[in-house]
Protein backbone atom coordinates (compact mmCIF):
# COMPACT_ATOMS: atom_id res chain seq x y z
CA UNK A 1 0.00 0.00 0.00
CA UNK A 2 1.73 3.24 -0.90
CA UNK A 3 1.76 5.85 1.43
CA UNK A 4 -0.53 9.25 0.64
CA UNK A 5 1.57 10.90 3.75
CA UNK A 6 5.09 10.52 4.61
CA UNK A 7 6.82 12.95 7.17
CA UNK A 8 10.66 12.53 7.75
CA UNK A 9 13.03 14.19 10.39
CA UNK A 10 10.26 17.41 10.94
CA UNK A 11 11.54 19.72 13.39
CA UNK A 12 9.96 22.86 14.72
CA UNK A 13 11.29 25.43 17.01
CA UNK A 14 8.92 28.69 18.24
CA UNK A 15 11.45 31.45 19.11
CA UNK A 16 10.06 33.59 22.20
CA UNK A 17 11.44 37.10 21.46
CA UNK A 18 8.21 39.38 21.94
CA UNK A 19 6.99 40.84 25.00
CA UNK A 20 7.80 39.54 28.21
CA UNK A 21 10.11 36.81 27.08
CA UNK A 22 12.09 39.26 24.71
CA UNK A 23 15.44 39.41 27.43
CA UNK A 24 15.49 35.74 27.63
CA UNK A 25 15.58 35.22 23.70
CA UNK A 26 14.38 31.53 25.00
CA UNK A 27 13.38 28.74 21.90
CA UNK A 28 11.20 26.36 22.58
CA UNK A 29 12.02 23.18 20.71
CA UNK A 30 8.02 21.77 20.06
CA UNK A 31 8.87 18.79 17.76
CA UNK A 32 11.95 16.74 17.32
CA UNK A 33 12.70 14.73 14.13
CA UNK A 34 9.47 13.14 13.87
CA UNK A 35 9.26 10.72 10.84
CA UNK A 36 5.62 8.34 10.41
CA UNK A 37 3.61 7.43 7.49
CA UNK A 38 0.25 7.38 6.59
CA UNK A 39 -0.31 4.76 3.87
CA UNK A 40 -3.59 5.56 1.57
CA UNK A 41 -7.03 4.94 3.27
CA UNK A 42 -5.46 3.97 7.04
CA UNK A 43 -5.27 6.24 10.13
CA UNK A 44 -2.28 6.79 11.83
CA UNK A 45 -2.68 7.83 15.66
CA UNK A 46 -0.36 10.55 17.25
CA UNK A 47 -0.57 9.86 21.22
CA UNK A 48 0.21 11.92 24.16
CA UNK A 49 -0.08 14.44 27.34
CA UNK A 50 -1.03 17.76 26.42
CA UNK A 51 2.27 19.68 25.30
CA UNK A 52 4.11 17.04 23.83
CA UNK A 53 3.78 18.47 19.99
CA UNK A 54 0.99 16.35 18.90
CA UNK A 55 -0.67 19.91 17.29
CA UNK A 56 2.34 21.42 16.46
CA UNK A 57 2.95 18.51 13.92
CA UNK A 58 -0.56 18.59 12.96
CA UNK A 59 -0.63 22.45 11.90
CA UNK A 60 2.61 21.56 10.14
CA UNK A 61 1.21 18.94 7.94
CA UNK A 62 -0.91 21.26 6.17
CA UNK A 63 1.61 24.39 6.23
CA UNK A 64 -0.40 26.85 8.73
CA UNK A 65 3.27 26.48 10.75
CA UNK A 66 6.27 26.16 8.13
CA UNK A 67 8.68 23.25 9.69
CA UNK A 68 12.42 24.34 10.82
CA UNK A 69 13.32 21.40 9.17
CA UNK A 70 12.37 17.80 7.55
CA UNK A 71 9.94 16.89 4.80
CA UNK A 72 6.65 16.09 4.24
CA UNK A 73 5.79 14.36 1.12
CA UNK A 74 2.22 14.39 -0.10
CA UNK A 75 2.10 11.19 -2.76
CA UNK A 76 6.03 11.60 -2.98
CA UNK A 77 5.96 15.61 -3.19
CA UNK A 78 7.51 17.82 -1.42
CA UNK A 79 4.92 19.92 0.01
CA UNK A 80 7.78 22.82 1.21
CA UNK A 81 8.65 22.60 -2.67
CA UNK A 82 5.05 23.56 -3.89
CA UNK A 83 3.73 26.59 -5.75
CA UNK A 84 1.21 28.78 -4.20
CA UNK A 85 -1.65 27.48 -6.64
CA UNK A 86 0.35 23.87 -5.72
CA UNK A 87 -0.28 24.46 -2.09
CA UNK A 88 -4.07 25.99 -2.42
CA UNK A 89 -4.65 22.56 -3.38
CA UNK A 90 -2.68 20.33 -1.76
CA UNK A 91 -4.84 22.04 1.19
CA UNK A 92 -8.01 21.42 -0.85
CA UNK A 93 -6.84 17.53 -0.44
CA UNK A 94 -5.77 17.72 3.33
CA UNK A 95 -8.25 19.28 5.78
CA UNK A 96 -8.13 19.77 8.52
CA UNK A 97 -10.76 19.81 11.66
CA UNK A 98 -10.62 22.05 14.81
CA UNK A 99 -10.92 20.50 18.51
CA UNK A 100 -13.41 23.06 19.59
CA UNK A 101 -16.50 23.31 16.67
CA UNK A 102 -17.92 26.33 19.08
CA UNK A 103 -14.98 28.52 18.15
CA UNK A 104 -14.11 27.24 14.70
CA UNK A 105 -17.59 27.88 13.23
CA UNK A 106 -18.76 31.33 12.74
CA UNK A 107 -21.73 32.00 14.85
CA UNK A 108 -23.10 34.67 12.12
CA UNK A 109 -22.89 32.54 9.65
CA UNK A 110 -25.88 29.61 8.29
CA UNK A 111 -24.37 26.24 8.31
CA UNK A 112 -24.81 26.65 4.50
CA UNK A 113 -22.38 29.64 4.32
CA UNK A 114 -19.98 27.87 6.51
CA UNK A 115 -19.67 24.78 4.23
CA UNK A 116 -19.32 26.75 0.63
CA UNK A 117 -17.77 30.21 2.15
CA UNK A 118 -14.10 28.43 1.26
CA UNK A 119 -15.57 26.34 -1.69
CA UNK A 120 -16.03 29.44 -3.92
CA UNK A 121 -12.54 30.19 -4.00
CA UNK A 122 -11.32 26.58 -4.24
CA UNK A 123 -11.26 24.74 -7.54
CA UNK A 124 -14.31 22.57 -6.60
CA UNK A 125 -16.20 25.88 -7.29
CA UNK A 126 -19.06 25.03 -10.12
CA UNK A 127 -21.61 27.34 -9.56
CA UNK A 128 -24.38 28.54 -6.47
CA UNK A 129 -26.45 25.72 -7.84
CA UNK A 130 -23.46 22.54 -7.50
CA UNK A 131 -22.57 24.40 -4.02
CA UNK A 132 -26.24 23.43 -2.74
CA UNK A 133 -26.42 20.27 -3.98
CA UNK A 134 -22.91 19.45 -2.62
CA UNK A 135 -23.59 21.05 0.40
CA UNK A 136 -27.13 19.26 0.77
CA UNK A 137 -25.47 15.79 0.25
CA UNK A 138 -22.59 16.49 2.74
CA UNK A 139 -25.14 17.54 5.92
CA UNK A 140 -27.39 14.07 5.10
CA UNK A 141 -23.92 12.70 5.02
CA UNK A 142 -22.89 13.09 7.76
CA UNK A 143 -26.58 12.52 9.86
CA UNK A 144 -27.90 16.13 9.89
CA UNK A 145 -30.59 17.36 7.44
CA UNK A 146 -31.03 19.82 4.75
CA UNK A 147 -33.33 21.86 6.79
CA UNK A 148 -30.49 22.49 9.05
CA UNK A 149 -28.39 24.60 6.31
CA UNK A 150 -30.66 27.81 7.18
CA UNK A 151 -29.59 27.43 10.73
CA UNK A 152 -26.95 28.76 13.06
CA UNK A 153 -24.08 27.18 14.45
CA UNK A 154 -24.92 27.85 18.25
CA UNK A 155 -28.94 26.20 17.66
CA UNK A 156 -27.05 23.13 17.59
CA UNK A 157 -25.46 21.06 20.44
CA UNK A 158 -22.12 19.85 20.59
CA UNK A 159 -21.81 16.81 18.75
CA UNK A 160 -24.34 18.27 15.69
CA UNK A 161 -21.38 20.81 15.79
CA UNK A 162 -18.50 18.46 15.13
CA UNK A 163 -20.47 17.39 12.24
CA UNK A 164 -20.89 20.64 10.98
CA UNK A 165 -17.16 21.02 11.17
CA UNK A 166 -16.72 17.19 9.78
CA UNK A 167 -19.11 17.88 6.63
CA UNK A 168 -17.07 21.62 6.05
CA UNK A 169 -13.98 19.59 5.62
CA UNK A 170 -16.02 16.98 3.02
CA UNK A 171 -17.06 19.21 1.03
CA UNK A 172 -14.00 19.31 -1.19
CA UNK A 173 -13.48 16.05 -1.34
CA UNK A 174 -10.25 15.36 0.32
CA UNK A 175 -8.15 12.54 0.66
CA UNK A 176 -7.17 13.28 4.24
CA UNK A 177 -8.72 14.37 7.29
CA UNK A 178 -6.72 15.83 10.02
CA UNK A 179 -8.35 15.23 13.34
CA UNK A 180 -7.31 17.26 16.77
CA UNK A 181 -8.99 16.04 19.68
CA UNK A 182 -12.38 16.46 17.79
CA UNK A 183 -14.21 13.95 20.59
CA UNK A 184 -12.51 14.94 23.51
CA UNK A 185 -14.70 18.41 24.44
CA UNK A 186 -17.74 15.48 23.61
CA UNK A 187 -19.58 13.51 26.10
CA UNK A 188 -18.81 9.75 26.02
CA UNK A 189 -21.95 8.71 24.18
CA UNK A 190 -21.12 11.78 21.77
CA UNK A 191 -17.49 10.76 21.29
CA UNK A 192 -18.89 6.98 20.38
CA UNK A 193 -21.20 8.69 17.65
CA UNK A 194 -18.46 10.98 15.83
CA UNK A 195 -15.96 8.01 16.05
CA UNK A 196 -18.71 5.80 14.09
CA UNK A 197 -18.93 8.19 11.60
CA UNK A 198 -15.34 8.51 10.62
CA UNK A 199 -15.40 5.32 10.49
CA UNK A 200 -17.79 4.86 8.29
CA UNK A 201 -16.78 8.15 5.81
CA UNK A 202 -13.26 6.37 5.85
CA UNK A 203 -15.02 2.97 4.14
CA UNK A 204 -17.43 5.04 2.01
CA UNK A 205 -14.91 7.70 1.26
CA UNK A 206 -11.57 5.99 0.89
CA UNK A 207 -10.22 8.58 3.62
CA UNK A 208 -7.20 8.90 5.28
CA UNK A 209 -7.02 10.19 8.89
CA UNK A 210 -4.43 11.68 10.86
CA UNK A 211 -5.71 11.26 14.21
CA UNK A 212 -4.51 13.65 17.21
CA UNK A 213 -5.74 12.25 20.62
CA UNK A 214 -4.73 12.17 24.19
CA UNK A 215 -7.21 9.39 24.57
CA UNK A 216 -5.51 6.06 24.33
CA UNK A 217 -8.80 3.98 23.99
CA UNK A 218 -10.16 5.75 21.59
CA UNK A 219 -7.05 5.72 19.68
CA UNK A 220 -6.88 2.13 19.70
CA UNK A 221 -10.37 2.17 18.70
CA UNK A 222 -10.32 3.62 15.46
CA UNK A 223 -6.50 4.15 14.41
CA UNK A 224 -4.61 1.93 12.50
CA UNK A 225 -1.05 2.77 13.66
CA UNK A 226 -0.67 4.43 16.94
CA UNK A 227 2.66 6.97 17.66
CA UNK A 228 3.24 7.86 20.81
CA UNK A 229 4.47 11.59 21.86
CA UNK A 230 7.15 13.07 24.71
CA UNK A 231 8.44 16.35 24.48
CA UNK A 232 8.11 16.65 20.75
CA UNK A 233 10.12 13.17 19.92
CA UNK A 234 7.69 9.98 18.95
CA UNK A 235 8.90 7.43 21.46
CA UNK A 236 7.02 4.37 20.46
CA UNK A 237 4.72 3.08 17.28
CA UNK A 238 2.95 -0.25 16.50
CA UNK A 239 -0.09 -1.65 15.42
CA UNK A 240 -3.09 0.59 17.66
CA UNK A 241 -4.76 -3.45 18.06
CA UNK A 242 -1.97 -4.52 19.51
CA UNK A 243 -0.43 -1.64 21.31
CA UNK A 244 -2.26 -2.45 24.56
CA UNK A 245 -0.65 -5.11 25.55
CA UNK A 246 2.82 -4.76 23.64
CA UNK A 247 3.61 -1.45 24.91
CA UNK A 248 7.26 -1.36 25.53
CA UNK A 249 8.43 1.94 26.23
CA UNK A 250 8.05 3.32 29.91
CA UNK A 251 5.96 6.05 29.20
CA UNK A 252 3.50 3.74 26.80
CA UNK A 253 3.03 1.67 29.57
CA UNK A 254 2.46 5.16 31.68
CA UNK A 255 -0.12 6.12 29.79
CA UNK A 256 -2.32 2.80 29.80
CA UNK A 257 -1.89 2.45 33.00
CA UNK A 258 -3.76 6.03 32.93
CA UNK A 259 -6.49 5.15 30.74
CA UNK A 260 -7.05 1.80 32.73
CA UNK A 261 -7.76 4.14 35.95
CA UNK A 262 -4.49 2.10 37.29
CA UNK A 263 -2.90 5.52 37.97
CA UNK A 264 -5.12 9.07 38.38
CA UNK A 265 -1.98 11.33 38.06
CA UNK A 266 -0.75 10.17 34.54
CA UNK A 267 -2.23 12.57 32.29
CA UNK A 268 0.03 15.58 33.43
CA UNK A 269 1.01 18.64 31.36
CA UNK A 270 4.54 18.12 29.69
CA UNK A 271 6.83 20.26 30.94
CA UNK A 272 7.85 23.02 27.69
CA UNK A 273 11.40 22.55 25.95
CA UNK A 274 13.80 25.18 26.47
CA UNK A 275 16.60 23.31 25.53
CA UNK A 276 17.53 21.07 23.03
CA UNK A 277 17.34 17.54 24.06
CA UNK A 278 20.21 15.32 24.46
CA UNK A 279 18.80 12.24 26.13
CA UNK A 280 15.60 10.52 26.42
CA UNK A 281 12.89 13.01 27.01
CA UNK A 282 11.59 10.56 29.53
CA UNK A 283 14.55 9.72 32.07
CA UNK A 284 13.43 12.38 34.14
CA UNK A 285 10.49 10.39 35.16
CA UNK A 286 11.22 6.64 33.98
CA UNK A 287 12.25 4.75 36.71
CA UNK A 288 14.25 2.17 34.28
CA UNK A 289 16.16 5.07 34.14
CA UNK A 290 20.07 4.48 33.81
CA UNK A 291 22.67 6.87 33.18
CA UNK A 292 22.86 6.12 29.40
CA UNK A 293 19.50 7.20 29.05
CA UNK A 294 20.80 10.72 31.18
CA UNK A 295 23.48 11.67 28.45
CA UNK A 296 22.05 9.92 25.02
CA UNK A 297 19.34 9.91 22.71
CA UNK A 298 18.31 5.84 21.92
CA UNK A 299 17.69 5.16 18.13
CA UNK A 300 14.25 4.65 16.90
CA UNK A 301 14.64 0.92 17.06
CA UNK A 302 12.32 -1.86 15.18
CA UNK A 303 11.90 -4.38 17.75
CA UNK A 304 9.03 -6.40 15.81
CA UNK A 305 7.98 -5.96 12.45
CA UNK A 306 5.62 -2.67 12.38
CA UNK A 307 6.75 -2.02 16.00
CA UNK A 308 9.08 0.69 16.99
CA UNK A 309 10.62 2.07 20.46
CA UNK A 310 12.73 4.71 21.37
CA UNK A 311 14.05 3.47 24.53
CA UNK A 312 17.54 2.37 25.57
CA UNK A 313 15.81 -1.00 27.29
CA UNK A 314 15.52 -1.99 23.91
CA UNK A 315 18.60 -0.82 21.65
Amino acid sequence: MSDILSVQNLTKQFNLEAGFFSKNKNTVYAVNDVSFSLPKSSSYGIVGESGCGKTTTARMLIQMYKQTSGNILFNGKDVQNFSKKELKLYREKVKYIFQDPARSLNPRMTVYKILTNALKYSSKWNGKKDALERASKIIQEVGLSTEDLNRRPQEFSGGQRQRISIARGLIMDPEVLICDEVVSALDVSIQGQIINLLKTLKDTRGLSYIFITHDLKVACYFCDTIGVMYRGILVEEGPAKLMYKEAKHPYTQLLFKGASGELNNSNLEVKTTLKQEKCCPFAHRCQKATDKCKCEIPPFTETEQNHKVRCWLYS
